[in-house]
C-alpha cells in the first residue's frame, strides 16, 4: 500500500511538471507569434512608404531648403527621428564637409541643425495642410530647412539626404 502511495505522488509530481512545461512552452509561442506579427508590420510599412525630391537650392551661402512629397502610402510622424546628412564643399578653401544635423523644433535653425518648415497640400504655393496637421500624410509636401555652416563653396556639387523613420532614404543632388 506504502509503494501505491509513493507512485501516486509521483505520477502528480510528474503531471505538475508537464503542465509547467506546457505553459511556458505556449507562453513561448505566443511571444514568438508576437514578434513574427511586428516584424511583418514594420516590413510593411517600409513596403508602403516611399519619398520624393521635388528639390534642393541653397536660399543663402548657409541655408539649405529641401522640398519633398510623401509619394507613398504611410504616414510620417516622427520627425525627431529623421536623419538629415549633407556633403558639401566648403568655401574658402575649407575642403569637403560632411555633415548629420541635428533637429531642432525652431523656425531658424543654427549652424548644424535642420527643421521642418512646413507641411503643405502644394508647397510650390505654401498652401498648408488641413488633414492631420503636424504629420505627413500621403501626397503632402514638406520642407526642410538646413543651415550649414562653413558657408557652401560657389559652382559646386552637393548632396543633402533624408532618411525618415521607417528607414527609407533620398538623396539629392544641389548646386550653388
Amino acid at each position: 500500500m506504502s509503494s501505491l502511495i509513493v507512485a501516486l505522488f509521483a505520477v502528480m509530481i510528474i503531471l505538475a511538471a508537464m503542465a509547467g512545461y506546457a505553459t511556458s512552452s505556449v507562453q513561448s509561442q505566443d511571444q514568438i507569434n508576437y514578434s513574427v506579427k511586428v516584424t511583418r508590420d514594420t516590413a510593411g510599412d517600409i513596403s508602403r512608404t516611399e519619398v520624393s525630391s521635388l528639390g534642393a537650392i541653397i536660399t543663402s551661402n548657409t541655408q539649405l531648403d529641401f522640398t519633398l512629397q510623401n509619394s507613398g502610402q504611410s504616414q510620417f510622424r516622427q520627425v525627431s527621428n529623421w536623419d538629415v546628412v549633407v556633403w558639401y564643399h566648403g568655401a574658402s578653401g575649407s575642403g569637403l564637409e560632411i555633415e548629420r544635423l541635428i533637429y531642432t523644433t525652431s523656425a531658424s535653425p543654427a549652424i548644424g541643425e535642420w527643421t521642418l518648415t512646413g507641411i503643405y497640400e502644394d508647397a510650390g504655393t505654401l498652401n498648408p495642410e488641413v488633414y492631420q496637421p503636424g504629420i505627413v500624410n500621403p501626397s503632402e509636401q514638406f520642407i526642410i530647412r538646413a543651415e550649414l555652416g562653413p558657408a557652401v563653396a560657389t559652382s559646386s556639387t552637393n548632396t543633402v539626404t533624408l532618411a525618415v523613420e521607417q528607414g527609407i532614404a533620398i538623396t539629392e543632388v544641389f548646386t550653388n
